[in-house]
């Protein structure tokens, strides 16, 4: 059962840097993050949670496109990732004062 974890620190998220977002963000992702309040949390919990899933699988940063890992959201409210229309629900998310933290199981 291959885990990964990542932490983010909020600050350094740009909400304004248009060409970080296009890299990082889906454009599913992208709709949501325009009704979110604080755009730089929701830019880096989904930053830490495409890294996470990165570790899972064993790849570097560069070995797949993080804006075609979609971290969306279930029907209750708990996040999943959609990548190549594979499910992976073992996701959370948690973000704390300065700190964006994601841990994925696949």
């Amino acid at each position: 059962m291959p885990v990964g974890i990542d932490i983010v620190k909020i600050d350094r998220i740009d909400e304004n840097n248009q060409r970080f977002i296009d890299k990082i963000l889906s454009d599913k992702e992208k709709e949501l993050l325009k009704s979110k309040a604080n755009k730089k949390q929701f830019i880096a919990g989904r930053f830490a949670c495409k890294e996470a899933f990165l570790k899972a699988n064993n790849c570097g940063i560069f070995d797949l496109d993080l804006n075609k890992i979609e971290v969306l959201y279930q029907e209750h409210g708990n996040p999943f990732i959609l990548y190549k229309n594979k499910v992976y629900d073992q996701v959370s998310i948690s973000h704390e004062k300065e700190y964006a933290i994601a841990i994925v199981i696949v």
